[in-house]
């Protein structure tokens, strides 16, 4: 039985995230066959978000070709789409470096989550599915299973993949886009390895309070949970620690 709940889980991350990579591709290759351009970009994508690369890390374009065993041009391509995404600061005659939101930046980046994400959510209320108020509900089961089984990475991929499926079902395509930027962006301000993120403790609970609301077809009490939950998430927020510094393949998981 935990084996089969076990994959179930694995299936719903793995879904979520072939979602979202598939929707920021580079577009060359089908997804049976990965290009040398999307390895880099996914790699590197969650490096960073997992924080094995720390924010500020530089990303030199010699080292990364050397480690992925790809030309300086993939990795410079690669760069450009995480930039797009705001996980990597592109700087003129510095190179690349991974983000490193300052606490303005991170200030903005909630106040700009509250404001769509509430918007969103006042208009799900209003028209989501019996199917999709059961698809959310899975997420939020699997988010708790992981974070219960120590699977802080899955947990915290999971809650992120929940804010995203709200604004997807919200049915308004600009908005959905610039809220899955944000929520990117999200990690980038927390410590990933179980300490100072509020997932462990509350973001379940509080996930599974706006789906009641939704399913209620209450936007207004749907909106108040969803303030609720960020302004939660933002003053979880904690100053990061920086690892020990390793060899780059071994940060990127290429070891």
């Amino acid at each position: 039985m935990k084996q089969d709940l076990d994959h179930q889980r694995h299936a719903l991350l793995e879904g979520a995230l072939s979602e979202f990579h598939s929707r920021h591709s580079g577009g060359g290759s089908p997804a049976s066959e990965e290009s040398g351009e999307d390895r880099v970009y996914r790699v590197l994508f969650d490096s960073i978000l997992e924080h094995r690369l720390a924010p500020g890390m530089k990303l030199k374009e010699v080292p990364l070709a050397e480690a992925f065993g790809v030309t300086r041009g993939v990795v410079r391509k690669a760069l450009a789409r995480l930039s797009a995404l705001k996980l990597v600061n592109l700087r003129a005659n510095r190179g690349a470096a991974v983000a490193n939101p300052s606490g303005k930046e991170a200030q903005q980046i909630f106040e700009a989550r509250r404001l769509v994400e509430i918007a969103l959510i006042e208009r799900l209320a209003g028209i989501a599915t019996a199917r999709q108020v059961e698809e959310l509900r899975r997420f939020v089961k699997a988010e708790h299973d992981s974070y219960d089984s120590g699977d802080t990475r899955s947990g915290i991929w999971l809650s992120m993949g929940f804010h995203i499926k709200l604004g997807e079902y919200a049915d308004n395509a600009v908005l959905s886009e610039f809220l899955e930027r944000l929520v990117v962006q999200t990690p980038l301000i927390f410590l990933v390895d179980g300490h100072g993120h509020p997932g462990k403790s509350c973001s379940a609970r509080e996930h599974t309070e706006i789906i009641d609301a939704i399913a209620a077809g209450d936007p207004k009490q749907a909106a108040a949970c969803m303030d609720a939950h960020l302004r939660h998430v933002e003053h979880s927020a904690q100053p990061r620690r920086t690892g020990p510094k390793s060899e780059l393949s071994q940060l990127l998981g290429l070891d």
